[in-house]
């Protein structure tokens, strides 16, 4: 399918208006609100702005008395969500009206029949419920048909209200809690629970509404049901908005904190972080798949996988007469790649996304709801597949235990429907007896809040990233919006505790910029020794850039304060000062790692090239000498060693070192140190035939060659006229 391709760019007027919010400059923010709405004919929000003016004027003209209100304070910060509201309702308008598909969408609700009032969302959905019961009391032949007009008429009631509720404007305190108390309602259907929080989530992704997001916040803390509780979780913690909540609902923050103060919150916080970083990693798992897995199972197809296990297929060849060993290979490696992708599931992977991303072309996810809906059999975008399979004994085991989220078991179901017809009669005939292997989750596993919230996030990612309209949407696993523990809302509260476990999670995922958005998050009162440890670590390897002074030496050098003499914070400090060139100080850090392992290769190697720095060939010399008796193949050590010799003007040792290395995998610079060597010892053309090939491999200036060492070529007696003409023949 097409998608036609929307500039869904919000208006600029509408740009500023924000940026004055979050500034908390009223009048600016009036001012450019005016603005806006006087060019943008779309919208009645006139009177609203008039009104806040007023208000604001009042309030100016009270203070000009030169009275003093206490309340002042409250009543501006009340006047600057006033205004925001109607900047993000206006916002919301121009989006809709700019956009064919969102206002097809609008119009379509707006000419419909319904009573969207809170209340009578409310009795329809008890109905339903209510109407359920009773259906099961009728006899079973009058069951069906009935059953499924109920199930229809329902489905599309949900999906009108999903849409409405996404394009909801700012709620009302009043509309806010009504629809808490249908989410929380013991009356109503949980699956109708689910899919409208998950509207209401998208609605606050949007635009940050603070009714919302307190109706989610609610629904997590009060709700009973599992389910329900961790779509509330995951919908509050995506649609918050460090902006807006900070500078414009600084007084929420306090339900946020008394939240964050209960331990299980936090840790079930931590558990969403990680969950979200290996659901985003799906399309890389996708590529390890297919590109290391895959390969190895398609080539070793001559097994067949039953309800026993991997058994051979019965296959005559003349290979397993000249190599009766390689059957056992086969099966080994077969095996092994059937682990590797289970261990992969087992530590969060979304191995399926690859698989199942191919399957969402179906008419059924063209209906946006559809994405967010519980499976159930009697889902009327499956009626046609599902009345198929329901005595199907494989297919019955694989909805309820197999290891999918919601969204997968639809597309499974619709895709199986189309090649059902191809199937051979005695494999149908062994799914129906459930004699398939399926992998199975255990019941215990698939009722706990960690799965249960795995599976979610997973339908939200292949929401975001496969639903053909999805840039119509804000998506929260874009531009580090998924990194949530990095949003200045949660620093300085109880979950700051964790922020040390998260990045060194972030680590092992090789999300380093990441895991230094989380450090940097922590307030310095819980920086600890492992803290400052992983700072070090990313700034030092120029991961993540802390800003502030907090650069690898600070933190090594605090870290050092928390544990003196610690041998892994005295590596990092001692290289933060090399890196610095502060080379007299970083050979005493070597020295005192010396102290503790004088044999260590690495320490003695770093000391001598900090004595060589220092102009101290001979002390570094004695060490290189012994290193490189001990290490003759090293090449690390013959590096050094080659650099130090050119440097103690023994040029003919040197340039032996340098042909050795330059035959065995050389690295660019040592062929610009070679062609130092070279020159130092007057062998000006060959030293020229260096630099060139230096300059080639690496695409530097050849002004390099003279910037990069023109302290030691002064000191080694090379005039300017021949740094020109070096210059000059390159």
């Amino acid at each position: 399918m097409v998608v036609e391709k929307i500039d869904m760019t919000e208006n600029r007027a509408l740009d500023v208006v924000f940026e004055w919010l979050l500034k908390r400059n009223l009048s600016e923010a009036l001012i450019a609100m005016e603005g806006f709405l006087s060019s943008y004919s779309g919208t009645n929000d006139v009177d609203r702005l008039y009104a806040i003016k007023a208000d604001f004027q009042l309030m100016s003209d009270y203070w000009k008395r030169g009275f003093k209100d206490p309340q002042l304070p409250h009543l501006y910060d009340n006047l600057l969500c006033r205004l925001y509201v109607l900047y993000a309702d206006a916002a919301m308008s121009y989006k809709i009206k700019h956009s064919s598909y969102l206002s097809n969408i609008h119009a379509r609700l707006s000419s419909s029949s319904h009573d969207w009032s809170a209340q009578a969302l409310k009795e329809a959905l008890e109905e339903y419920v209510a109407a359920g019961a009773m259906l099961a009391l009728e006899p079973e032949h009058t069951q069906i048909e009935k059953k499924k007009e109920l199930h229809l008429k329902h489905q599309q009631l949900i999906a009108d209200w999903f849409d409405r509720l996404w394009l909801s404007t700012i709620w009302s305190e009043g509309l806010a809690s009504a629809m808490e108390e249908i989410l929380l309602s013991p009356t109503i259907d949980i699956r109708d629970q689910q899919v409208l929080t998950s509207a209401i989530m998208l609605a606050t992704l949007n635009h940050f509404d603070i009714a919302k997001f307190k109706v989610l916040l609610s629904v997590y803390r009060q709700t009973t049901d599992t389910a329900v509780r961790q779509r509330a979780l995951v919908g509050w913690v995506l649609a918050l908005q460090d902006d807006v909540f900070l500078y414009l609902y600084d007084e929420e923050r306090k339900v946020l904190d008394e939240v964050l103060e209960n331990t299980a919150v936090c840790q079930e916080l931590v558990q969403l972080q990680h969950q979200i970083i290996l659901c985003i990693n799906a399309e890389r798992d996708n590529q390890t798949i297919q590109k290391e897995i895959m390969p190895d199972l398609l080539n070793n197809n001559g097994f067949r996988v039953t309800r026993n296990g991997i058994e051979e297929v019965e296959d005559h060849s003349l290979d397993d007469i000249l190599h009766p060993d390689e059957e056992e290979r086969r099966m080994e490696q077969l095996e092994e790649s059937f682990q590797r992708m289970q261990e992969m599931q087992k530590q969060g992977s979304d191995i399926y996304f690859g698989g199942f991303s191919q399957m969402k072309r179906f008419s059924f996810f063209q209906e946006i709801s559809n994405w967010f809906v519980p499976f159930y059999i009697d889902h009327p975008g499956i009626a046609e597949a599902a009345e198929k399979f329901r005595k199907n004994a494989f297919l019955q085991s694989l909805m309820k235990t197999g290891p999918f989220c919601h969204s997968d078991k639809y597309s499974f179901i619709l895709a199986f429907n189309q090649v059902i017809n191809h199937i051979p009669k005695n494999l149908w005939e062994m799914l129906e007896r459930g004699e398939a292997v399926v992998t199975e989750v255990m019941k215990e596993e698939s009722q706990s809040a960690a799965y249960i919230r795995r599976t979610y996030l997973q339908d939200l990612y292949r929401f975001f990233r496969l639903y053909p309209y999805r840039s119509e949407f804000c998506n929260p696993f874009d531009d580090h919006q998924y990194l949530f523990l990095a949003k200045k809302v949660f620093s300085r509260t109880h979950v700051e505790a964790y922020f040390n476990e998260v990045a060194a999670f972030l680590i092992k995922q090789k999300r380093m910029q990441e895991a230094g958005m989380v450090l940097d998050n922590c307030g310095e009162a819980r920086c600890d020794f492992r803290n400052y440890m992983m700072c070090g670590y990313l700034d030092q390897h120029d991961y993540y850039d802390f800003g502030g002074g907090k650069d690898a030496l600070f933190s090594y050098q605090k870290a050092l304060e928390l544990e003196p003499g610690h041998e892994k914070a005295l590596q990092g400090f001692a290289r933060a000062l090399f890196d610095q060139e502060r080379y007299q100080d970083a050979l005493e850090a070597y020295d005192q790692l010396l102290t503790k392992d004088p044999e260590q290769k690495h320490f003695l190697l770093n000391r001598a090239v900090c004595l060589t720095n220092l102009h101290r060939y001979a002390d570094a010399l004695k060490d290189l000498y012994r290193l490189n008796f001990e290490n003759p193949d090293d090449i690390h050590v013959n590096r050094v060693l080659a650099w130090t010799l050119t440097c103690d003007e023994k040029y003919e040792q040197a340039e032996k070192l340098y042909s050795q290395l330059l035959t065995d995998k050389p690295l660019s610079d040592d062929l610009l140190n070679y062609g130092y060597c070279l020159w130092l010892g007057r062998h000006v053309d060959e030293a020229a035939d260096c630099f060139h090939r230096y300059l080639k491999e690496t695409g530097q200036k050849k002004t390099f060659i003279i910037e990069n060492e023109l302290e030691l070529l002064w000191a080694k007696g090379i005039t300017e006229p021949e740094m020109q003409m070096m210059l000059y023949i390159l």
